[in-house]
C-alpha cells in the first residue's frame, strides 16, 4: 500500500512510500480509508514542530471501511464505516485516564505521531479505537469527525459553554477563522450562543465559508476595531468566552483584550514556538487561559452525536479533495488562508 512516511526528524523528511498492507491481529481492526484531512498538526510534523517517532505514517483526521478483523473483535463488524479515535494507547493507571482524559496521559501513544496513522491505503487500529459513523455522512465529512471531537473538547468540556447561559448581547468570540475555528464555532452555536468569528484580510475566502455555514458576525480586524466593536454589543463589559483558533500572537492579545473580568480564553491553536503574551491583563481582569489538547472519549462520543443530529454540517469546510500521491500540493494549500479543510484519498 502507499503511506505517506515521516522517516527522520528535521524539517521535510516526508516520502510516499510503498508499505506492506497490514493486517488485523487480535483485538485489532483494518479500515480501508476513505479520506483522511489534513491538519495544522500534520504541518507541525512536516515543519518538526511536534514530536513523533519516525519512521511513522503521519495523518490521524479519517473515515473508511471496516475490510479484516482480528480475533476477540465483537461491535464491529466487515463493511461497517468508521472513524478512528487518536489516542491509540494511554497508561489507563494515570490520574489523567483515570479521569477519562486519555489525551493527557503522559505515556500517550497517538494515531499518526507515535503509531501509524492514516495518509495510507489502509489503516490498522485497536477495535475498541474504531467508532460507527452515522449514515449518510460523506465519506470527507465523516473524515472530520477528529478535529470536530477536539472542538467539542474545547468547546464543550474546557470552556464549558453548556454551563455558560446564552445572551444575545454577550456572544463567544472565536478567533481564526480556519477549520478549526469554524468547527468550534458550529459547536458554539449547537449550544446555543451566537458567535462573532474574528480574522484578518488575508481570511476572505475563509470568512467565505463561515457565512455559507450562516454565521453573520465576521469581523475583519485589519478593517475594524474587534475590541470597539465586542464592546458596542456587551456595553463594554466583553464576552465570557474567547476560543483562540488562529495560532498567532497578535490574536491571542486580542482575546485577552476581548475577554470579560473572570472571563475564560480557551487556547486551541498551536504556535511551534514560543510567543509573548500580555500577561498582565490576564492577571488584572482574573481572566482563565486553558489550553486545550486533542480530544477525549466523551468528546469523540459528543461529536458523533451532533453529526447524527445533523446539528452541524461538515461539508460546507471540505475545500479541496486530492489524492493521496498529491499529498505536497494539498499541504501547501493547507498552507494557504486560501482553503477550507483539504482532503486526502488513496488511489484505488
Amino acid at each position: 500500500m502507499k503511506a505517506l512516511v515521516k522517516v527522520a526528524l528535521g524539517k521535510g523528511n516526508l516520502e510516499l512510500r510503498e508499505l506492506p498492507d497490514p493486517v488485523a491481529g487480535p483485538g485489532e481492526v483494518v479500515m480501508r480509508v476513505a479520506a483522511t484531512g489534513v491538519c495544522g498538526t500534520d504541518l507541525h510534523v512536516e515543519d518538526d514542530e511536534y514530536v513523533v517517532v519516525p519512521p511513522v505514517t503521519i495523518g490521524h483526521e479519517t473515515a473508511g471501511r471496516v475490510v479484516d478483523i482480528g480475533p476477540g473483535v465483537t461491535g464491529v463488524a466487515i463493511g461497517d464505516r468508521v472513524t478512528a479515535m487518536t489516542t491509540i494507547w494511554s497508561c489507563g493507571a494515570c490520574d489523567y485516564c483515570r479521569d477519562g482524559e486519555l489525551n493527557l496521559c503522559p505515556h500517550r501513544r497517538a494515531l499518526g505521531a507515535q503509531v501509524d496513522g492514516a495518509f495510507a491505503t489502509y489503516l490498522r487500529v485497536p477495535a475498541a479505537k474504531a467508532l460507527l459513523l452515522p449514515p449518510g455522512v460523506p465519506d470527507e465529512a465523516a473524515a472530520l469527525t477528529e478535529p470536530l471531537a477536539c472542538c467539542t473538547r474545547a468547546v464543550l468540556e474546557v470552556a464549558r459553554l453548556q454551563a455558560v447561559a446564552p445572551r444575545d448581547d454577550a456572544p463567544v468570540v472565536v478567533s481564526g477563522p480556519g477549520p478549526i475555528g469554524l468547527l468550534c464555532a458550529l459547536v458554539a452555536r449547537s449550544a446555543g450562543h451566537r458567535v462573532v468569528i474574528l480574522g484578518t484580510g488575508a481570511d476572505g475566502a475563509r470568512f467565505a465559508i463561515a457565512r455559507r455555514l450562516g454565521f453573520t458576525d465576521v469581523v475583519d480586524v485589519t478593517a475594524s476595531d474587534p475590541v470597539a466593536a465586542i464592546a458596542a454589543m456587551t456595553d463594554g463589559a466583553g464576552v465570557p468566552v474567547v476560543i483562540e483558533a488562529a495560532g498567532a500572537p497578535a490574536s491571542l492579545a486580542t482575546a485577552l483584550e476581548l475577554v470579560r473580568r473572570r472571563g475564560t480564553v480557551v487556547q486551541v491553536g498551536l504556535y511551534g514556538k514560543p510567543i509573548p503574551v500580555p500577561v498582565d491583563r490576564l492577571v488584572i481582569r482574573e481572566v482563565t487561559l486553558r489550553g486545550s489538547f486533542a480530544s477525549t472519549p466523551s468528546s469523540w462520543r459528543s461529536a458523533i452525536d451532533l453529526m447524527a443530529r445533523g446539528a452541524v454540517d461538515l461539508m460546507p469546510l471540505v475545500s479541496q479533495v486530492l489524492p493521496l500521491e498529491d499529498w505536497a500540493v494539498g499541504f501547501a494549500a493547507a498552507r494557504s488562508k486560501a482553503a477550507g479543510k483539504v482532503v486526502l484519498v488513496p488511489g484505488a
